[in-house]
Parts: structure tokens; C-alpha cells; sequence
């Protein structure tokens, strides 16, 4: 039985002594690191997709905090009559419009000048209000 056993352990040290097993190991040992590293940069690959994925998500959540702050405003009371002034001629019983063309509505000497005209009595006539404005220091001068 010793002899036996001699013999299969010289038969294994000479298999792991033949080039063929070496090469074998070698080439598995590569395949394997290759297969690892493939799958690390797999995964690298998939970590920045998630990353740039969660960015468009939070920039698209801002646009849409965006909008739908937009919305509200748009579907607002106040904006709702401005857009109906501006667009409709809409007004209120008891006002008087004045539309002055080639002028920008949003800047305030206009909003003062509207504001004024409306705020006039209702029951002067617009002749005698033009007379008043033409007429009223060069005419009759104050003593």
C-alpha cells in the first residue's frame, strides 16, 4: 500500500509540474479577473446612470414646483380680472376705461394714470372734462 500511495502522490506533483496545468490555472485565473472587472465597471456604469437619472428627476421636480406655482398664479382672482381688463375690455360697474396705446401697462406711471382717470365722478361729461383739461388755466386765469 505504500507503494501505492508513493506512486499517486509523485502522480499529482508531476501533474501540477506540467506546463499544461499551469497554463490551465493561468487561464482560468484570467477569466475570472476578467469576468470581476467587467462586472465592476458594469456596475460603475449603472451607479452613474442612477446618479444622473436622480439629478432629472430633482431638476424635473423643480419645474414642476415651477408650473404649477405658475398655475396658481395664473388661475388667481387678481390675474384672472387683470387678464380680463386687458384682453376683454372688462370693467367693473361704475368705472370709466381710458386705453392708452403705446404705452407699457405695467409700468407705474400708467397704473397711476388709470387709477386717476377712474377714480373721476362718473357723472362729468367727457366733453366737460376735455374742456377742463385744455381750458380751464388759459381761459379763465385764477386771480
Amino acid at each position: 500500500m505504500r507503494h501505492d500511495s508513493r506512486a499517486v502522490e509523485r502522480g499529482w506533483k508531476r501533474l501540477f509540474r506540467l506546463p499544461v496545468f499551469l497554463i490551465a490555472n493561468v487561464t482560468l485565473l484570467l477569466l475570472v479577473g476578467v469576468s470581476t472587472l467587467r462586472e465592476t465597471v458594469r456596475g460603475w456604469t449603472v451607479d452613474n446612470e442612477i446618479r444622473a437619472l436622480e439629478a432629472q428627476a430633482e431638476s424635473l421636480e423643480g419645474r414642476k414646483l415651477k408650473l404649477m406655482e405658475l398655475t396658481q398664479s395664473l388661475t388667481s382672482p387678481e390675474h384672472v380680472e387683470i387678464e380680463a381688463r386687458q384682453r376683454l375690455g372688462w370693467k367693473k360697474d361704475g368705472e370709466n376705461v381710458v386705453v392708452l396705446s403705446g404705452f407699457d401697462a405695467s409700468s407705474s406711471h400708467v397704473a397711476d394714470t388709470v387709477g386717476t382717470v377712474a377714480a373721476h365722478d362718473a357723472a362729468s361729461s367727457p366733453l366737460a372734462l376735455w374742456w377742463k383739461f385744455f381750458f380751464r388755466d388759459t381761459m379763465f386765469p385764477s386771480k
